[in-house]
């Protein structure tokens, strides 16, 4: 069925070891007024909620489609990939500016529309090591890269991606456990997806991918998913 195109598993494993979000305030749903938050899609208590997963719109917009009302023909989706793996080697919470993907539209054609941007930061590396991992500072905000607000805001308005994916976990990853959110929130507030601790994107090309991805069918804004890349 796949020819000769190679197979990618973009998913962490989930044995028990990987890095823990940590304390009882990273199992529980969060509690905002509708004036911080329109979020209804209950967040289901997993043991851990790192590992590769599909943050949704359902997160944080009332009525949004949760996890298991996704149709199936959404959960293909082509892919570009963005790498700052030398930025990132030289500083850790380095994020992405629109002019980081400008520069990789002039070496590799516009990002197309309903495509999901891959962001390869080299962070997967850290995975063995939970505290390198979270790489949090002295007051629990998380030290990680990833999307500037203003390359969010240009994915979103003048591209009109699909969503994006990371191999971190990201200041919102469970959302309001440490720092602020301002880079994703305006994500899924326009619709869009988010994969976070993705791992092997150092193997996809630039551009070409093909994507899978296969959340749990929860009725929540957020799941664990295998994501499959095919390789052109």
């Amino acid at each position: 069925m796949l020819g000769k195109s190679a197979v990618v598993d973009l998913t962490h494993a989930w044995d028990g070891r990987q890095p823990s979000g940590g304390g009882p305030e990273h199992a529980r749903p969060e509690s905002q007024s509708d004036a911080e938050r329109t979020n209804t899609a209950p967040r289901p208590l997993q043991p851990d909620d790192l590992v590769t997963h599909l943050n949704l719109p359902a997160s944080v917009v009332r009525g949004r489609p949760t996890a298991a009302q996704i149709p199936a023909r959404d959960l293909f989706a082509h892919a570009v990939l963005v790498d700052i793996a030398a930025r990132v080697a030289q500083r850790a919470d380095y994020r992405v500016t629109v002019e980081d993907l400008l520069a990789w539209e002039r070496r590799n054609g516009r990002i197309p529309k309903g495509s999901v941007v891959l962001l390869n930061t080299g962070w997967s590396r850290r995975w063995g090591d939970p505290a390198r991992y979270l790489n949090l500072d002295a007051q629990g905000v998380p030290r990680v890269p990833g999307f500037s607000a203003n390359a969010i805001t240009f994915l979103v308005s003048e591209r009109d991606i699909r969503g994006v994916g990371l191999d971190t976990w990201g200041a919102d990853v469970p959302p309001g456990t440490h720092g602020a959110d301002t880079e994703t929130r305006p994500l899924l507030q326009a619709g869009k997806w988010q994969l976070v601790n993705l791992t092997n994107l150092d193997r996809l090309p630039a551009k070409g991918t093909k994507l899978v991805i296969a959340p749990l069918r929860l009725e929540a804004g957020s799941a664990p998913a295998r994501v499959i890349a095919i390789l052109p």
